[in-house]
């Protein structure tokens, strides 16, 4: 996770205590899909480059999680995500006129997605060793 979003586990940390969704992922290794690392993506271009303080928008960050989960296909070129305090919601080209009539955020996916998924093409694949004998099956005899 901090490879391919760039988000500290101290960060991380933070960020968990503010936004509802982001509590759900405890653990020493807590699992991500791809709209989780999206969503983390995001939220560090609010917070590193626009300078947003996470409690300001954690309830519309929140929100942008549970869409991003809602629409895990969202490869598209032009879709960018408008973040207010309290809501998120995703547009392209062709509607973003009606999106921009209420003060908001707004971060391109795409970058990021290309970035997270060129991250991810060339991370090494964990291996596992081979083992000197096959998988049996135990049965309990209760």
């Amino acid at each position: 996770m901090r490879a391919l979003t760039g988000v500290s586990v101290e960060t991380f940390r933070h960020w968990r205590k503010a936004v509802p969704y982001l509590a759900t992922k405890t653990g020493k290794a807590a699992r991500f899909s791809f709209p989780d690392l999206l969503g983390l993506a995001v939220t560090n271009v609010l917070v590193s480059a626009l300078g947003v303080h996470i409690a300001a928008v954690s309830t519309g960050i929140d929100a942008l999680f549970r869409l991003l989960i809602q629409r895990p296909g969202i490869m598209a070129d032009g879709v960018v995500v408008f973040v207010t305090s309290t809501t998120a919601s995703l547009h392209d080209d062709n509607d973003m006129r009606q999106a921009l009539a209420h003060p908001a955020l707004v971060v391109p996916l795409a970058p990021l997605i290309v970035q997270i998924q060129h991250a991810l093409s060339v991370m090494p694949s964990p291996s596992q060793a081979i083992l000197p004998f096959p998988p049996e099956t135990v049965r309990s005899g209760a």
